[in-house]
């Protein structure tokens, strides 16, 4: 009977630590490494990595796979290059959350801000979420190549709450605050990682315009990391001049 789930056998490995490499077995069972070294038995399955290098998993801390993890199983180019884990949300841009009328604006503000064409977001997207916990269970039931994780991006969050009046840089009002500390929350307990904001003057819409959340007030965004505060966890990710 097979001692273990897995063993790599025979790998150099590096393992996260900055210390020297070593050659040695990684066991693995119910989806966790149990061991690091000489493993003795067997493993239900066993790999030869002779002659390779075994590592942990890579995490990509910027990307903007926001469309592309609901559309597509292969988050290319990641997933080829070693990636395991992909952060999106990044700079503030993404699609949630959002009402049926700001499709069309948060479409304007990704294709802008990573230069994805407009039509691949409005086709390839089933828009079948309004609030941010309701994108990610939607996220949650995709198959993908690699796992994602995802910040609460600004400027949907600041359009949800504000309406026109965020698109166009309003300063928000004590109500505007309270709503977006109070959805700031919610995304936290809903399973994001943190908050994301872009200050970054070249971040502009597709059709040459500022974005949302360019210039908010100090005030405002510490409203929404309060969120973050009320719920207990979350990073907090900002890109500057």
């Amino acid at each position: 009977m097979s001692e273990h789930d897995l063993v790599i056998r025979s790998g150099t490995i590096a393992d996260g630590s900055g210390g020297d490499l070593i050659t040695g077995d990684i066991a693995v069972d119910d989806g966790k490494i149990t061991a690091i070294g000489q493993v003795p038995g067997s493993g239900r399955e066993e790999i030869d990595a002779a002659g390779k290098i075994v590592t942990p998993g890579f995490v990509d801390v910027h990307t903007h796979y926001d469309g592309q993890c609901i559309w597509a199983e292969e988050l290319s180019p990641s997933s080829s290059h070693g990636v395991t884990t992909a952060i999106m949300g990044n700079c503030g841009v993404g699609f949630a959350p959002c009402r049926t009328e700001d499709h069309d604006m948060l479409i304007n503000v990704m294709e802008g801000v990573e230069d994805i064409p407009g039509v691949v977001m409005a086709d390839g997207l089933p828009w079948n979420w309004e609030t941010f916990p309701e994108y990610l269970d939607v996220v949650e039931k995709g198959k993908r190549d690699i796992d994602v994780a995802a910040y609460l991006p600004h400027s949907p969050l600041r359009v949800y709450a504000m309406g026109a009046r965020g698109a166009s840089r309003e300063p928000a009002n004590d109500d505007d605050l309270a709503k977006m500390r109070q959805l700031s929350r919610e995304a936290m307990e809903a399973g994001a990682i943190g908050f994301a904001t872009s200050r970054l003057s070249i971040h502009k819409t597709a059709d040459g315009g500022s974005i949302p959340t360019f210039e908010a007030d100090v005030a405002e965004l510490e409203a929404i990391c309060g969120g973050m505060t009320d719920a207990g966890t979350g990073t907090f990710q900002v890109v500057l001049d």
